[in-house]
Parts: structure tokens; sequence; C-alpha cells
């Protein structure tokens, strides 16, 4: 069963501070994948074909609820699997978009497909810059240059595991 995704989305000029960031990851010998654009996941449903179309309808009510959020993307992270990752500072506004994507999904009959990773009490807001990074690379050949910069999630977007590019792109506020 298809995994469709519910990520908030970046403007242009994030989009671009992190591809930066990829590139310079990917300059370190890391393997990047560029299948989708920048993004924090939010939750995702398991879905047939057809359901696409209405998680879309879903992720679209929702953003609607809410505006644009100004982050700051504060540390560069691997989790034991070895993904390299860019985190956002905490923020109320993309706290509560992402709660308000589980709980959404979820009276619609999708719950979480990525179980307590999505629960929001415990997610992480980050993106992957990269996969199977070995522990010592992140010390010495990327984090070292990393520097925090300001950021900006103007949409959500739905995409498709496996799949590349959006399925859709939802502008918050509407």
């Amino acid at each position: 069963m298809p995994l469709a995704v519910v990520c908030a989305a970046f403007d242009a000029a994030t989009d671009d501070a992190i591809e930066g960031l990829r590139a310079g990851a990917e300059a370190a010998g890391l393997r990047v994948r560029r299948a989708h654009r920048p993004h924090l996941t939010l939750s995702a449903a398991r879905v047939t074909g057809a359901e696409v179309d209405a998680v879309t309808a879903v992720a679209g009510a929702v953003a609607a609820r809410h505006s644009p959020a100004a982050l700051t993307m504060t540390e560069l992270g691997r989790f034991p699997s070895g993904v390299l990752w860019v985190g956002a500072a905490p923020s109320d506004a993309l706290r509560d978009l992402q709660r308000d994507v589980v709980v959404t999904l979820s009276e619609a009959g999708w719950p979480p497909a990525f179980g307590s990773q999505s629960d929001p009490s415990r997610w992480i807001p980050h993106c992957t810059l990269a996969t199977r990074v070995p522990g010592p690379m992140l010390t010495q050949q990327v984090r070292a240059p990393f520097t925090r910069f300001s950021a900006s999630v103007d949409a959500l977007a739905v995409i498709l595991v496996g799949g590349h590019g959006d399925v859709a792109r939802l502008p918050l506020g509407g």
C-alpha cells in the first residue's frame, strides 16, 4: 500500500539554503537523494491509489487553517540509522501545524503510518539531507561548516514514498 506523506514545504529561499547543505554533504562523499523537495515530514498515511486525492483534500483543509511560519534551522544531527538532518528550533506554529495534520488525518481514517515518529509529543522537526552517514563524517566534514539560518514554511506538500516530486503543493492560509 502506498504511503502519502504530508509535509511542511519551504519557501524558495529555504529550499536553496537546504540544497546548499545537500551539495556540501554530497561533496563530502555522502549519499544524497533528491526525489522530493526539501521538507519536514508531518505525518503519513497508508493509502490506496484512489485515496491520494482524499488525503490531498484533507491536507488542503489543514493548510487553509494555518499561516506561513518563520523558523530557524539551528542544528545538524544524525539519527542512529545514519540519516543526516538539519533541524528547526522549537516553534509553536510548526508544532500546531504538525499536530493538526496528525489529528485531522487520523479523524479521517488514516492513523499515522510512521507510528510514534508522528506522535506530536515525540516528533522531531527535521529535513533529511543524506542517508547512510557514518558517525565520524558528521563531525569532521559536515558539521564544522554549518551555521544556523532563517527558514520559512509556506505550504503543505503531499508526496508519495517511492515517487518523484509533489502530488500537491497547498499554500498555507488558503
